[in-house]
C-alpha cells in the first residue's frame, strides 16, 4: 500500500464515496486521515549502516588475506554509506529495526494529534470518528469521540476495525474501502441519521 494508493485522484474519490455511504446510514461523522508515517525512524538507518560497516570491517580483519589500514577504512566507510542508503530506501528494513513499543507510541501520539488537528472533537453531537492510517507502519487506528460508545456497537465495531487493520497491513485499498462501508449499518443502529443531519466534517481523505 503506497501513498499513491490513497492519494491518487480515483482512490480519493472512491474513499470519499465510502465515507459518504457510511454517513448516509448514521448521524456519526467519519474522517479518514492518511499519513506517510507516524514517527521519525531515520536514526535506525544510521544504526543499520553502522552494523553493516562493523560486519565488513570484521570480515576484512579476520580474513586470511591481509588488507591495508587504508583499504579497511575506505571499505568500512563505503559499507556504512551503502547500508544507510539501503535502510533509507526500503521501509521493510526500518520496520524490522523498529521496536513494537516505539511504533505503538508513535501511532498513539500521531493519531491523537490528528484527532484534534482535524476537529473531530468539535462536532455538535461529539459523534466524530477518526480512521487513521499510517502507511510506513502499515497500521490503522480508530478513535471515537465522547458521543460514540464502541462497546455499544459490538461485535460490528471490532469486526470492522479488524478488517480495516488487515486491509492496511496487506496493502489492499479495495478491502480498506469495503471495511469502511461496513461501518454504516453498525453505526446506523445506535446512531441513525436524522432528516436534518448536517455534514460537519470533510468526506475527503485528509
Amino acid at each position: 500500500m503506497s501513498e499513491g494508493d490513497f492519494f491518487g485522484e480515483q482512490a480519493k474519490r472512491e474513499t470519499a464515496a465510502s465515507v459518504k455511504d457510511v454517513e448516509a446510514c448514521t448521524s456519526a461523522e467519519l474522517v479518514v486521515a492518511v499519513r506517510p508515517r507516524s514517527g521519525r525512524y531515520g536514526v535506525l538507518a544510521y544504526h543499520f549502516g553502522l552494523g553493516v560497516a562493523v560486519l565488513v570491517v570484521a570480515f576484512l580483519l579476520l580474513s586470511p588475506e591481509v588488507y591495508s589500514v587504508e583499504a579497511i577504512a575506505i571499505d568500512g566507510i563505503l559499507a556504512f554509506a551503502i547500508g544507510t542508503l539501503l535502510a533509507t530506501s526500503f521501509d521493510t528494513i526500518l520496520r524490522l529495526l523498529s521496536r513494537t513499543s516505539t511504533i505503538d507510541r508513535n501511532l498513539h501520539d500521531a493519531s491523537r494529534a490528528a484527532f484534534f488537528d482535524l476537529g473531530i472533537s468539535r462536532t455538535s453531537g461529539r459523534n466524530g470518528i477518526l480512521v487513521y492510517v499510517s502507511l510506513f507502519e502499515r497500521r490503522c487506528v480508530m478513535l471515537a469521540d465522547l458521543g460514540i460508545d464502541p462497546a455499544a456497537l459490538e461485535p460490528g465495531w471490532s469486526a470492522a476495525k479488524g478488517e480495516l487493520e488487515r486491509a492496511v497491513k496487506q496493502r489492499q485499498l479495495a478491502g480498506f474501502q469495503q471495511a469502511l462501508r461496513s461501518l454504516g449499518p453498525v453505526l446506523g443502529k445506535a446512531h441513525p441519521r436524522s432528516t436534518d443531519d448536517v455534514n460537519e466534517l470533510p468526506d475527503e481523505v485528509q
